[in-house]
């Protein structure tokens, strides 16, 4: 089974830590562009002010610091990111269909692509509904602070 993981999730998975445990251990984890993007951002962007995304990395032991961040720069191999040379169709049918911003289209259009299991850390209704009406499976799990 694939698990289409948001920013917050990748962040656990980049961590080293396991995932909730109702997610499983057997899978093979993907993400968006967008979302590693975001990911990205925060924790390579992160000054004196430590936010959602780049605080989990901060609070890490130095040496997992490392560790965690080497894998941020550069996304290890079993996490699957779909190009947009193969996403950009998908979303262009399905932006047609759906009233969602970029992050969700791609969110979407992945899961499709992919036959993916979207797994979200925070609810969103438009994403939410989108892959119901598409016949995509989602999951919200919530995150220990």
């Amino acid at each position: 089974m694939t698990l289409l993981v948001d920013d917050q999730l990748l962040s656990v998975v980049l961590r080293g830590q396991e995932l909730p445990a109702p997610l499983g251990s057997d899978l093979t984890i993907a993400t968006t562009g967008y979302w590693y993007v975001r990911l990205c951002q925060a924790v390579l962007g992160a000054a004196d002010r430590p936010g959602t995304l780049s605080g989990p990395f901060t609070a890490l032991p130095s040496d997992r610091r490392e560790q965690a961040l080497a894998a941020v720069l550069e996304l290890p191999e079993e996490i699957g990111l779909v190009s947009l040379r193969e996403l950009g169709p998908v979303i262009g049918r399905l932006r047609a269909r759906h009233q969602l911003n970029i992050l969700g289209a791609e969110a979407l259009a992945a899961a499709v692509y992919l036959n993916a299991t979207v797994t979200l850390s925070a609810r969103s209704p438009r994403l939410e509904r989108a892959l119901s009406v598409e016949g995509m499976s989602f999951q919200v799990v919530a995150l220990m602070s």
